[in-house]
C-alpha cells in the first residue's frame, strides 16, 4: 500500500511540474513578434493586429494596437493626399475664400501633427 502511495505521489509531482505553457499563450503586447501579417488577437478590451509598426520595428511583423495601424494610415493619407489637394485648391481661390481655406489647411496640418504625436507616445509605443 505504501508503495502505491509513493508511486502515485511521485507520478503526481512529475505531472504537476512538467506542465508546459504553449508558445501561443505568450503575452501579446505592442512590439512582440508575430508570424502572419493581418492576424487579429483580442486581449481584454485591446485589439492587436500583426503588421509593421512604423514607430517600433518598421521592417518586421510585430503586434500593434489596431488604433496604431489605422491611425498611421489616416495620418499618411491626410499628409500625402488631403493637404496637398487643399493647397492646390488654395491657388484657385481669392479674397476671403483663400483666407478661410488657408485657416482650414493650418488646422488640418496642426491636427495631423497632434495625431502623429499621439501615435508615437501612446498608441504605437512598445509595450502598449
Amino acid at each position: 500500500m505504501l508503495r502505491k502511495i509513493v508511486i502515485a505521489s511521485v507520478l503526481g509531482l512529475f505531472l504537476a511540474t512538467s506542465v508546459v505553457t504553449p508558445a501561443s499563450a505568450a503575452t501579446i503586447k505592442t512590439g512582440t513578434s508575430c508570424a502572419k501579417e493581418g492576424s487579429v488577437k483580442k486581449v481584454g478590451k485591446k485589439v492587436y493586429l500583426c503588421g509593421k509598426n512604423p514607430f517600433v520595428t518598421p521592417t518586421k511583423n510585430t503586434w500593434a494596437l489596431k488604433t496604431c495601424l489605422e491611425g498611421y494610415d489616416s495620418y499618411i493619407s491626410i499628409k500625402d493626399d488631403l493637404i496637398p489637394q487643399a493647397m492646390d485648391m488654395l491657388g484657385l481661390l481669392g479674397g476671403a475664400d483663400k483666407i478661410t481655406q488657408q485657416a482650414e489647411i493650418d488646422t488640418m496640418t496642426s491636427d495631423n501633427v497632434l495625431v502623429l504625436n499621439a501615435l508615437k507616445t501612446k498608441w504605437c509605443k512598445k509595450g502598449a
